[in-house]
Protein backbone atom coordinates (compact mmCIF):
# COMPACT_ATOMS: atom_id res chain seq x y z
CA UNK A 1 0.00 0.00 0.00
CA UNK A 2 2.67 2.55 0.90
CA UNK A 3 4.67 1.72 -2.74
CA UNK A 4 0.92 2.79 -4.44
CA UNK A 5 0.91 5.81 -2.26
CA UNK A 6 4.56 6.68 -3.03
CA UNK A 7 3.64 5.88 -6.79
CA UNK A 8 0.83 8.20 -6.53
CA UNK A 9 2.87 11.43 -5.21
CA UNK A 10 5.36 10.45 -7.82
CA UNK A 11 3.40 10.76 -10.35
CA UNK A 12 1.08 13.64 -9.53
CA UNK A 13 4.45 15.19 -8.73
CA UNK A 14 5.79 14.94 -12.22
CA UNK A 15 2.42 16.19 -13.73
CA UNK A 16 2.54 19.71 -11.71
CA UNK A 17 5.85 20.08 -12.40
CA UNK A 18 5.39 19.11 -16.36
CA UNK A 19 2.55 21.72 -16.25
CA UNK A 20 3.96 24.71 -14.47
CA UNK A 21 5.21 26.31 -17.31
CA UNK A 22 2.00 26.97 -19.41
CA UNK A 23 -1.23 24.92 -20.00
CA UNK A 24 -0.49 22.61 -22.18
CA UNK A 25 -3.75 22.47 -24.33
CA UNK A 26 -3.20 25.82 -25.42
CA UNK A 27 -1.19 24.93 -28.09
CA UNK A 28 -3.87 22.73 -29.11
CA UNK A 29 -7.01 25.06 -29.24
CA UNK A 30 -8.15 27.06 -32.02
CA UNK A 31 -6.97 30.49 -32.94
CA UNK A 32 -9.45 32.86 -32.25
CA UNK A 33 -8.10 36.56 -34.43
CA UNK A 34 -9.79 39.79 -34.77
CA UNK A 35 -8.52 42.66 -36.37
CA UNK A 36 -9.72 45.77 -38.93
CA UNK A 37 -8.22 43.89 -42.00
CA UNK A 38 -7.07 40.31 -43.04
CA UNK A 39 -5.77 38.64 -46.07
CA UNK A 40 -5.02 34.75 -45.96
CA UNK A 41 -3.17 32.75 -48.91
CA UNK A 42 -4.02 29.22 -48.73
CA UNK A 43 -1.31 28.26 -50.80
CA UNK A 44 1.53 29.52 -48.64
CA UNK A 45 -0.34 29.37 -45.46
CA UNK A 46 0.30 33.06 -44.37
CA UNK A 47 -2.22 35.27 -43.42
CA UNK A 48 -1.49 38.81 -42.73
CA UNK A 49 -4.17 41.19 -40.39
CA UNK A 50 -3.48 44.61 -39.81
CA UNK A 51 -5.45 47.17 -37.15
CA UNK A 52 -6.44 46.52 -33.51
CA UNK A 53 -5.41 42.76 -33.91
CA UNK A 54 -6.35 40.56 -31.05
CA UNK A 55 -5.52 37.12 -30.99
CA UNK A 56 -6.84 34.12 -28.46
CA UNK A 57 -5.49 30.63 -28.27
CA UNK A 58 -6.80 28.77 -24.78
CA UNK A 59 -5.22 30.88 -22.51
CA UNK A 60 -2.41 32.75 -24.63
CA UNK A 61 -3.71 36.45 -26.00
CA UNK A 62 -2.19 38.51 -28.11
CA UNK A 63 -2.59 42.40 -29.38
CA UNK A 64 -0.82 44.44 -31.79
CA UNK A 65 -0.89 46.56 -34.64
CA UNK A 66 0.26 44.34 -37.17
CA UNK A 67 0.18 40.28 -37.18
CA UNK A 68 1.72 37.46 -39.50
CA UNK A 69 0.80 34.02 -39.24
CA UNK A 70 2.58 31.37 -40.82
CA UNK A 71 1.06 28.04 -41.10
CA UNK A 72 1.89 24.68 -42.73
CA UNK A 73 -0.84 24.20 -45.92
CA UNK A 74 -0.35 20.87 -45.27
CA UNK A 75 -0.88 19.91 -41.76
CA UNK A 76 -2.74 23.21 -40.85
CA UNK A 77 -0.89 23.31 -38.01
CA UNK A 78 0.39 26.91 -36.75
CA UNK A 79 4.55 27.68 -36.92
CA UNK A 80 4.95 31.29 -36.29
CA UNK A 81 3.17 34.33 -35.26
CA UNK A 82 4.94 37.94 -35.92
CA UNK A 83 3.16 40.54 -33.73
CA UNK A 84 4.18 44.17 -33.91
CA UNK A 85 2.83 47.38 -32.58
CA UNK A 86 3.74 50.07 -29.99
CA UNK A 87 3.06 47.90 -27.88
CA UNK A 88 3.06 44.52 -28.94
CA UNK A 89 1.75 42.41 -25.75
CA UNK A 90 1.54 38.97 -25.45
CA UNK A 91 0.54 36.91 -22.37
CA UNK A 92 -0.51 33.55 -21.25
CA UNK A 93 -1.74 31.70 -17.63
CA UNK A 94 1.54 29.49 -16.84
CA UNK A 95 -0.14 26.96 -14.34
CA UNK A 96 -3.28 25.80 -12.96
CA UNK A 97 -3.30 28.39 -10.08
CA UNK A 98 -3.93 31.41 -12.64
CA UNK A 99 -0.02 32.83 -12.61
CA UNK A 100 0.29 34.36 -15.87
CA UNK A 101 3.48 35.10 -17.84
CA UNK A 102 2.94 39.14 -19.43
CA UNK A 103 5.46 40.32 -22.23
CA UNK A 104 5.41 43.18 -24.45
CA UNK A 105 8.20 44.76 -27.00
CA UNK A 106 7.66 46.60 -30.59
CA UNK A 107 7.95 42.94 -31.81
CA UNK A 108 7.09 39.94 -30.34
CA UNK A 109 8.30 36.94 -32.79
CA UNK A 110 6.15 33.40 -31.19
CA UNK A 111 7.52 29.78 -32.62
CA UNK A 112 4.87 27.86 -31.55
CA UNK A 113 6.73 24.54 -32.74
CA UNK A 114 9.58 25.27 -30.06
CA UNK A 115 7.73 27.20 -27.28
CA UNK A 116 10.20 30.29 -27.88
CA UNK A 117 9.10 33.93 -27.89
CA UNK A 118 11.78 36.35 -28.23
CA UNK A 119 10.90 40.09 -28.03
CA UNK A 120 12.47 42.97 -29.30
CA UNK A 121 12.34 46.39 -28.92
CA UNK A 122 11.42 47.84 -25.31
CA UNK A 123 11.14 44.36 -24.25
CA UNK A 124 9.38 43.60 -20.88
CA UNK A 125 8.32 40.14 -19.63
CA UNK A 126 6.88 39.95 -15.87
CA UNK A 127 6.59 36.20 -14.74
CA UNK A 128 5.52 35.11 -11.14
CA UNK A 129 6.44 38.52 -10.07
CA UNK A 130 9.84 38.22 -11.59
CA UNK A 131 10.69 41.34 -14.29
CA UNK A 132 12.89 41.81 -16.76
CA UNK A 133 13.48 44.85 -19.49
CA UNK A 134 15.65 44.67 -22.14
CA UNK A 135 16.16 45.33 -25.84
CA UNK A 136 15.86 41.47 -26.64
CA UNK A 137 14.39 38.91 -24.49
CA UNK A 138 14.62 35.07 -25.14
CA UNK A 139 11.46 33.21 -23.18
CA UNK A 140 11.37 29.30 -23.51
CA UNK A 141 8.01 29.00 -22.61
CA UNK A 142 8.01 25.17 -21.59
CA UNK A 143 10.56 25.12 -19.05
CA UNK A 144 10.05 29.13 -18.02
CA UNK A 145 13.90 30.10 -18.84
CA UNK A 146 14.59 33.43 -20.37
CA UNK A 147 17.61 34.95 -21.18
CA UNK A 148 18.08 39.45 -22.04
CA UNK A 149 20.50 41.37 -24.12
CA UNK A 150 20.49 45.19 -24.04
CA UNK A 151 21.33 45.99 -28.10
CA UNK A 152 21.59 49.63 -27.66
CA UNK A 153 22.32 51.72 -24.84
CA UNK A 154 21.91 51.01 -21.61
CA UNK A 155 21.83 47.64 -19.43
CA UNK A 156 19.24 44.68 -18.72
CA UNK A 157 17.06 45.22 -15.69
CA UNK A 158 15.69 42.81 -14.18
CA UNK A 159 13.61 42.07 -10.55
CA UNK A 160 13.70 38.62 -8.82
CA UNK A 161 11.46 37.66 -6.14
CA UNK A 162 12.74 35.27 -4.01
CA UNK A 163 10.75 31.74 -3.49
CA UNK A 164 8.39 31.62 -0.33
CA UNK A 165 9.65 28.79 2.06
CA UNK A 166 7.35 25.68 1.89
CA UNK A 167 4.83 25.58 4.92
CA UNK A 168 6.02 22.76 7.43
CA UNK A 169 2.92 20.90 8.74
Amino acid sequence: MKQLINLSVLLASAFIAQSTYALPEDISKPLEIQANEAFFDQNTGEAIYKGDVFVKQGSIEIEAQYLKVTTDPQTRQFSELVATGKPAKFSQQIDWNGNMVISQGDNIHYLTSESKLEITGNGYLNRMKNKITADYILYMINDGTFSAQKKGTGRVSMTLEPQEAEKTK
